[in-house]
């Protein structure tokens, strides 16, 4: 868009350039700016934006987003148009929720949050929805505050689907979220202890979560897909005025999945409850977890016309995501890479995982450190630890000073102690897991992103 436009879109003043000059993409990092693009320089605690203008004029940009006017001699002043505004975050946030208005209606999107599972359900619906229609979705995991407002700048009318992920880890950031991206479908995978340092336990995540059920339009026009197997469904399915669709294993719901097989892969049967219709699918990944996220997917393209075989064949062909139930064969050992992150709900799914996977080796769990947990963070571990001592493994290993209560909830529910490793961090769990392991081993890796365990299987990479 022109120059003139895209400063009344985020609320700034043009006080050096050409308005009529075209602006292509908007970036607040100078490594990923190409020619043409504007950079907002964006402000923190321990990093100022405005420090990059140089860099940000030696990559081609041709525009950026300033607080205050350059003061330094520079060459960036001379060659930037600059577009001066009182804050450069609340622009961005400006420019999102504006350009997002200026999306037809045939330009829809969707919201997914939930405590567990939101990436890979993203993917599966973007993945679904892909064997139809044009969808862009949230790159990686960028789905804060900064993340999704610059991935809402890369919708255009081109596109029938914006498939979004929203993160949060202290109150009120769904809502804001929501406000920014005013998505016409809603998905919450789960509620469960997840940031319950700042959130409040279970009933705060699930106040934050519902959030983004509250934003979405109703008299027809909204769709909030829900799990009907998560204790926390009654209640978020209040606090919508949009159509409900759910979905579920247990109890009765909308779609559901029934002949579930677990062999190295999941099968299952999906069944349109009204319709009397099913399909079977095969997902190329581990867990019985993965069946909910599979089902809100199918949801998803179900309501929006597709039929089971377009649904079938979007979810058998995705590819997940890195770092989660990732299989990985090193030295004849079969690893399960899921440590991009971890919470109760999410824990808990991982070791139903190891439990009902078949294998012919010993079964080890290596199990980090759950964050952000706050009071809840010794119950949480321990209740954890108890899982452990029932999902049939030969060997537990704890990775840091919280998980040292997976330990002890592990023996305190008769799992024997020497079978029970607590190490300090993952370095101190490689080296100890080089010497205990051996050839058909399989093993779950899982933790919080600060714990790093994904060094744990990098050890074996050279073995």
């Amino acid at each position: 868009m022109r120059l003139a436009e895209f400063a009344e879109l985020c609320g700034a003043e043009l006080i050096q350039g050409n308005p009529d000059q075209p602006v292509r993409q908007v970036s607040t990092d100078t490594r990923a700016l190409e020619r043409g693009d504007c950079f907002i320089a964006l402000q923190g605690p321990h990093f100022d934006g405005h420090e990059f203008l140089d860099d940000a004029a030696q990559r081609g940009a041709s525009a950026a987003v300033v607080s205050h006017h350059p003061t330094r001699a520079a060459n960036s002043p001379s060659v930037l148009a600059l577009l001066q505004v009182q804050n450069t975050l609340t622009a961005l946030h400006k420019l999102a929720t504006n350009y997002r208005r200026l999306m037809p209606p045939t330009t829809r999107v969707i919201g997914i949050t939930g405590s567990s599972g939101k990436t890979t359900t993203k993917e599966m619906i973007a993945a679904v929805l892909g064997q139809r229609f044009n969808v862009i979705k949230t790159e990686g995991n960028k789905n804060n505050h900064i993340g999704l407002p610059l991935n809402l700048l890369k919708l255009n009318p081109e596109y029938d689907f914006g498939v979004f992920e929203l993160g949060t880890s202290h109150p009120g950031e769904i809502a804001q979220l929501t406000g920014f991206c005013k998505p016409e479908v809603g998905v919450i995978t789960n509620i469960g202890l997840a940031h319950a340092e700042f959130l409040g336990g279970e009933a705060g995540v699930a106040k934050e979560k519902g959030a983004l059920l509250e934003g979405l339009p109703a008299n027809g026009e909204g769709l909030a897909v829900l799990n009907a197997d998560d204790k926390w469904f009654a209640e978020l399915r209040a606090r919508t005025r949009a159509a409900v669709v759910s979905v579920g294993i247990e109890n009765f719901a909308d779609i559901r999945a029934s002949e579930i097989k677990i062999n190295g892969d999941v099968k299952f049967r999906l069944n349109i409850a009204k319709k009397r219709e099913d399909v079977y699918i095969r997902l190329r990944t581990l867990g019985r977890h993965q069946i909910y996220n599979a089902l809100q997917a199918a949801a998803v393209g179900y309501m929006q016309g597709m039929d089971l075989d377009e649904i079938r064949e979007g979810l058998e062909t995705m590819e997940f995501p890195g770092m989660r139930m990732q299989e990985v064969t090193r030295a004849g050992i079969r690893f399960v890479n899921d440590c991009y992150n971890a919470n109760v709900v999410s824990m808990t799914a991982a070791l139903r995982m190891i439990r009902e996977t078949p294998g012919k080796g010993r079964k080890i769990a290596v199990l980090g450190d759950m964050l952000e947990l706050g009071e809840h963070s010794r119950p949480a571990h321990l209740e954890i630890g108890a899982l452990a001592a029932q999902s049939q493994l030969a060997l537990l290993v704890t990775v840091g000073p919280n998980a040292r209560w997976i330990a002890d909830g592990a023996v305190s529910r008769g799992m024997e102690s020497h079978r029970v490793l607590p190490v300090s961090d993952a370095q101190q769990a490689a080296d100890l897991l080089r010497w205990l392991l051996r050839d058909g081993d399989f093993v779950l890796l899982k933790g919080s992103r600060g714990m790093q365990l994904e060094k744990v299987l990098a050890a074996f990479e050279l073995k």
